[in-house]
């Protein structure tokens, strides 16, 4: 194989387990309620880094979004605030079930519906084809092994004494409610691929004024978590005036905890350029093997950080059998959508 493939199948695989341990600093805040330590995250994962880097790597950056028609930016800001729904109910969701399952629910279905929609919006002729088959047939796998690891969710939360617990910050609520908002989530999620489904005009400008094959997508991701942002600021802003923990900032012996939320979002975005820069090195390989390769990566790293920090103390063989075979169903499923991207 040859050696550039490789270099960005690992780059690809790094990119994915930054993106599987993002939430893990989460873990370690103290004294700070959720919307502390998410605000941080958000301002830092969805604003600062990624426009740091859009600036330094997309020359005429200004000239790209002036030629780019005023509903394209529209619609690539618009879908980012609707996945910042996501953005937000998905750190409830990873909060309420733990790092690994949450993770595997939401990627699960963001991955579903986010080939499966601009599918039947864009090319609904494709419907019937054997592309269109393979899409149906990989969200319905999907579908069943969210199901089984949402068993063995349900086994666990039955059998955890309430001891082993989650540490760090963490979100009350019943296994159902975490589903519920865990599948809100993954739904919404799916809608940062909506940003650049629909927002190919600036894609074509970037082209058109010399920007790099391997940053041009910065001018989507920038303005879609920027819109982002702007949902997850709104609910944290909600929380902080409703439970009085603005205050939590001043909190001279936690500081520490500014450098968990930006290391949250150094980990999360950081996934993302990388891999980019993966599928990039890649050429046309990268979009039948990156994407469930990147997926996967998350889904796998997840899953080991959630053992590590103690997410499942306290389990049987049993309930981490029905884990493994739910794991193995999801992955299974990412490559089925995966080859349905094929030309």
């Amino acid at each position: 194989m040859d050696l550039s493939i490789l270099a960005g199948a690992g780059l690809v695989l790094v990119g994915g387990i930054l993106q599987g341990l993002f939430p893990v600093p989460m873990k370690f805040v103290r004294r700070w309620n959720y919307e502390n330590i998410w605000l941080v995250f958000a301002l830092s994962g969805l604003v600062v880094f990624p426009w740091l880097l859009t600036a330094f790597t997309v020359p005429h950056l200004g000239e790209v979004y002036r030629l780019t028609p005023t509903h394209s930016i529209v619609a690539i800001a618009g879908f980012g605030l609707c996945w910042g729904v996501g953005a937000t109910l998905s750190g409830l969701g990873l909060s309420m079930l733990g790092i690994g399952l949450g993770f595997a629910v939401i990627l699960g279905l963001s991955a579903s519906v986010g080939s499966l929609v601009p599918l039947l919006v864009l090319t609904p002729e494709r419907a019937g084809t054997s592309q269109g088959h393979l899409y149906f047939l990989g969200t319905a796998v999907m579908l069943v092994g969210i199901g089984v690891a949402a068993g063995a969710g349900a086994l666990r939360d039955q059998v955890r004494k309430p001891e082993s617990r989650e540490r760090g910050v963490t979100v009350k609520g019943s296994f159902l409610a975490g589903l519920v908002v865990a599948i809100a989530a993954g739904l919404l999620s799916s809608m940062l691929n909506f940003s650049y489904a629909f927002g190919a005009a600036a894609l074509t400008q970037a082209r058109h004024l010399g920007v790099s094959p391997v940053w041009m997508s910065n001018v989507v991701a920038a303005p879609a978590t920027s819109g982002g942002f702007v949902a997850n600021f709104l609910y944290c802003a909600y929380l902080l005036r409703r439970n009085s923990t603005l205050k939590n900032f001043s909190l001279a012996e936690v500081r520490v905890n500014w450098l968990h939320g930006a290391a949250m979002g150094a980990l999360w975005f950081g996934g993302l350029a990388v891999y980019g820069l993966g599928i990039y090195r890649m050429g046309d390989f990268g979009t039948v093997v990156g994407w469930p390769l990147l997926m996967g990566a998350v889904i796998i790293t997840s899953n080991a950080a959630g053992f590590l920090t103690g997410e499942w103390t306290g389990t049987g063989a049993r309930v981490r059998a029905y884990l493994g075979t739910g794991m193995a169903i999801i992955l299974l499923a990412l490559w089925i959508l995966a080859l349905a991207q094929r030309p």
